[in-house]
């Protein structure tokens, strides 16, 4: 055997084995999959926090949605969380409608006819106007009514002998104040 041929046989031994080390290196040491441990926690109980009542209505500055006036509506004549599947359904006839006013009309007249609603009867109302009046600020504006809306509110209350519970939740749920958070 010829030394040329020899040490090209050699040569071709040594470089097969730079190729077959540098392939395991870069089987070994190359990108490395990293496994990552996901904890996934089922069924928490979260617990209810107080929620702090607005001083005035000059701290709402954000109009409500269609969806939440619709669902914060519910909410405050049921007393319970409206369904996903009714919420849907007033949503998209309210977008059918077209006029904004006259859809929050009819919601809180379809609302206020439901034997369902929590709204206290007119002698309820009348029994105790001031406590009623408190408990509606709290319940449409999220905050207590000022001195001048309880003597304004309790006035018109007593001065008219056709005035309902109901009435005043209408203009409570329709007025500007409501439409605000």
């Amino acid at each position: 055997m010829s030394i040329k041929k020899y040490v090209k046989r050699m040569s071709m031994r040594l470089f097969s084995k730079h190729i077959y080390l540098a392939v395991v290196l870069i089987v070994f040491f190359s990108c490395k999959k990293k496994v990552i441990e996901e904890t996934v926690y089922d069924n928490i109980i979260y617990e209810v926090n107080d929620v702090a009542v607005y001083g005035s209505n000059v701290e709402k500055t954000k109009q409500k949605s269609t969806n939440q006036y619709i669902s914060i509506l519910y909410t405050d004549l049921f007393n319970q969380a409206i369904s996903n599947n009714e919420l849907a359904e007033i949503s998209e006839l309210t977008l059918a409608m077209g006029d904004k006013q006259t859809s929050n009309e009819l919601i809180i007249s379809h609302y206020l006819n439901s034997p369902l609603v929590n709204i206290p009867t007119n002698s309820q109302m009348r029994a105790d106007l001031s406590t009623f009046i408190n408990e509606t600020y709290v319940r449409f504006y999220q905050r207590y009514p000022t001195e001048y809306e309880k003597i304004y509110l309790k006035k018109m209350i007593e001065d008219d002998p056709l005035m309902t519970a109901e009435n005043v939740y209408i203009a409570f749920a329709l007025s500007n104040e409501y439409y605000f958070y």
